[in-house]
């Protein structure tokens, strides 16, 4: 049995090298040259079950619990409510993350959403898999870069003692955070991955501080004032559908990420266990202390201390709990830095992202642009593209109200991804009904609550609101009009690449589709037998075992313009 999954996950077949090479290697390299075969570093099977559940869990927890229960509650007016929508959003999220683990298990590769998109919906000519890829490059992940950077400058001046922390100083703060991000991502990769994990522990040990006080306090064990928070219960709910819409994108603003680890499928270890332990006990494990957070805030911060102080109301909440010289300076400093490791997961995530839209040939001779440097081993342009595209959604929103503009924004296109992706399990279900790796079954009813609220807060943020938004900075279409506007922009490259350029030169940009059906179909098939048939680059001086764990097909060497091809 081990034989057979690292035949199928480890290895390309003759055929499969002879499509993928057609596809890169036709017209876009008639001019090429002869060059030795791409000397990549095989991918090793590295994530465990920890590991694993640590990837979704340290990105779920970023800037989301920290920055966005104020508005919320300002939104839907009472905390009872806001803690309804806060597990609505956990049930609504295991639903989904239920849908991404049987769509994981069937296509066992990097680049996990635009590979689902891709099986499910193949026509027209990879349009979703391909507008996701834009989407998530060039709209939400910088986007919720920027969003998260202010969020960084608010707790710090806050520390500092600044009563006043919106605006260009919290831009100011988050831009030099941004910049010292991409700046370490494009000197070392092992060092971005060491900050990375160092700040995971720091956030998980503020969320249990925030939450084990607030335990405390509601047992009066810490002395706060007294407020009617929780025993007003729902009176003074509002009603207003488009406010509950803005309110659950925020919610789900936090607990996204959950989808992080389908991204590395392909250097998980046991993924037919692993995979669906790890993306549940994230979400089950994210949600508890979500929850138990926004008591314990709610517990302590009066309703209209609470709104105000926006973004920084667990700033709030430790400076009544501790006072001044750790609830004020401390805490707020550690808060910050949480967020930071978020950013730090998101630069790094997206960079990597690249190659996976660059191996099936969505971006044009994107190995000029995309690879590895060769000494530094990181993926300069791309992060420096990143960098870029992310200062422009930090500096061009108004000031003041950058974080709800650019969350509400980032949200719009993914969300309306998410809700594909769990409707393309369904289709698979039907489409591929016998595929041989489905070995877990999500609960449709469930993928079906996930798709009506993402359909929900796609579609209602369009609504206009009944109460008076005369004094709003933007008006409120805003944000998930740039949204829409930023996703359907990515029909004009799909067009040219997709359309126009097979048109052209006739090359195949599909066939990796087909090749994977195939691979995976006849993969079930194979047997421990069949490894001596395996191509790759193998270090003679290694242990068979290691040997095996590191075999790789590689395509004869093309070379255009300074491009290498290669497949993983």
């Amino acid at each position: 049995m081990p034989g057979i999954w690292k035949r199928v996950w480890h290895e390309k077949t003759d055929a499969e090298s002879d499509i993928v090479s057609q596809v890169w290697g036709s017209s876009e390299n008639s001019t090429s040259s002869t060059a030795p075969p791409a000397q990549m570093a095989p991918a090793s099977k590295n994530i465990g079950i920890f590991s694993a559940t640590a990837m979704g869990v340290s990105l779920m927890m970023g800037s989301g619990i920290f920055s966005t229960p104020a508005s919320i509650l300002k939104l839907v007016g009472t905390p009872s409510m806001a803690l309804v929508l806060w597990a609505l959003g956990a049930v609504i999220s295991f639903g989904g993350a239920t849908a991404f683990i049987e769509l994981g298990l069937m296509y066992r590769r990097n680049g996990g959403t635009m590979r689902f998109l891709a099986h499910a919906f193949p026509r027209p000519k990879l349009m979703l898999a391909f507008l996701f890829s834009w989407a998530m490059i060039v709209c939400i992940r910088p986007g919720a870069i920027a969003a998260n950077g202010p969020v960084i400058g608010k707790y710090w001046l806050y520390a500092a003692g600044q009563s006043d922390s919106s605006g260009w100083q919290a831009r100011g703060v988050g831009f030099g955070c941004i910049t010292f991000v991409t700046a370490l991502n494009i000197v070392s990769a092992k060092w971005s991955l060491r900050l990375i994990n160092l700040l995971t522990v720091i956030k998980v040990v503020v969320i249990l501080i925030i939450v084990i006080t607030g335990i405390v306090a509601a047992a009066g064990g810490i002395h706060v004032e007294h407020n009617d928070n929780w025993s007003r219960g729902f009176s003074g709910t509002r009603g207003d559908a488009r406010d509950y819409a803005s309110a659950l994108t925020k919610v789900f603003w936090a607990y996204d990420g959950f989808t992080n680890l389908v991204y590395s499928l392909g250097e998980l270890r046991r993924p037919e266990r692993n995979l669906p332990w790890s993306i549940s006990a994230s979400v089950v494990v994210v949600g508890i202390l979500y929850i138990l957070a926004n008591v314990a805030f709610f517990i302590v911060v009066p309703i209209d201390v609470a709104i105000n102080s926006e973004e920084i109301l667990a700033a709030e909440f430790t400076f009544r709990v501790f006072g001044q010289s750790v609830g004020q300076v401390a805490l707020p400093i550690f808060i910050g830095l949480s967020v930071l490791g978020t950013i730090c997961a998101q630069t790094y995530g997206v960079s990597r992202l690249l190659d996976s839209t660059n191996e099936v040939g969505f971006i044009p001779y994107g190995r000029r642009f995309c690879g590895n440097h060769a000494k530094l081993g990181t993926p300069i342009y791309s992060l420096v593209a990143i960098y870029v595209l992310t200062l422009l959604y930090l500096f061009a929103p108004p000031p003041g109200k950058v974080f709800d503009l650019l969350v509400d924004f980032v949200q719009w296109s993914t969300w309306l991804f998410y809700g594909l992706t769990a409707a393309g399990a369904i289709v698979l279900r039907y489409t591929k009904p016998n595929h041989p790796l489905r070995t877990f079954k999500s609960f449709h009813p469930l993928n079906i609550l996930f798709i009506a609220f993402c359909v929900y807060i796609t579609v209602f943020p369009f609504v206009p609101p009944t109460s008076d938004t005369s004094d709003a900075p933007y008006p409120f279409y805003l944000s998930p009009l740039l949204g829409l506007i930023a996703t359907l922009a990515g029909l004009i490259p799909w067009y040219f690449r997709m359309y126009w350029w097979p048109k052209k030169t006739g090359v195949n940009l599909m066939a990796w589709i087909e090749s994977e059906d195939a691979e995976d179909v006849h993969g079930a098939g194979f047997g421990e037998q069949d490894s001596e048939q395996r191509v790759g680059l193998v270090n003679e001086s290694e242990p068979e075992d290691v040997k095996e764990d590191q075999t790789r097909t590689v395509v004869d060497g093309k070379q255009a313009d300074g491009e290498q091809i290669y497949v993983r």
